[in-house]
């Protein structure tokens, strides 16, 4: 009986404990800015947060900027190209989300830091902006304002469904997935920690179940 116990306790401590490390971003974590302000702004003046989701429409490009700053972190999340009727853009479809955004640094479009790439056909890439730098295949990429790094694999789904990003970072080594597979990794990043932004770049687009969690390894 007592080995019972004291099993549904360590139970019951291991899950309390995984949902402490969790945590799902809400409206409450992020600022907006956009191209044409100067100032930030509360999100939901901005974009829409309803039915579970952040929307991201409209003809201003421009971000949601987490308040708090993060290292050695897994965040993962979904989205989907927003394809409704009332939504439609001629815009090629083009977001992304970024991270290890230096704390210190101004608000612009778009800020310093690495990001996920969301593109048609190129979704996965590296994209290193503002001096960024990090070894991808042993080689280092060169800083400049903006340097790709080409994706392994190909894996996003059609346009309307949703996919699912998970990205590590880990004391400089990154690993980007995309619906369960690897489709980047680098080492030696020269930004390391930072905040999180998801991008608005001119194409509708949904995202949804945002979760950060610490990780103590790779």
């Amino acid at each position: 009986m007592f080995q019972k116990t004291a099993f549904a306790f360590l139970l019951v401590f291991l899950l309390n404990s995984c949902a402490v490390q969790q945590k799902a971003l809400s409206a409450d974590d992020w600022y907006a800015f956009t191209k044409t302000s100067t100032e930030r702004q509360q999100p939901a003046a901005v974009f829409a947060f309803t039915d579970g989701m952040i929307r991201m429409y409209g003809e201003t490009n421009g971000y949601l900027m987490s308040t708090k700053s993060y290292k050695n972190f897994e965040l993962s999340l979904e989205f989907r190209w927003n394809i409704e009727e009332k939504y439609k853009t001629k815009s090629k479809k083009n977001s992304g989300v970024m991270y290890n955004i230096p704390a210190d640094y101004p608000d612009k479009i778009w800020p310093k830091g690495i990001q996920f790439q969301i593109k048609e056909n190129t979704t996965g890439d590296f994209i290193f902006l503002d001096q960024v730098t990090a070894k991808i295949n042993d080689k280092l990429v060169e800083a400049g304002a903006s340097v790709t790094s080409g994706k392994f694999m190909e894996n996003e789904k059609p346009y309307g469904e949703w996919n699912f990003i998970v990205i590590k970072s880990f004391n400089g080594k990154i690993t980007q997935y995309l619906n369960g597979k690897l489709v980047n990794e680098c080492t030696e990043a020269s930004s390391a920690e930072g905040k999180i932004s998801l991008n608005y770049e001119g194409a509708p687009i949904d995202f949804k179940n945002i979760l950060i969690r610490n990780i103590s390894k790779e």
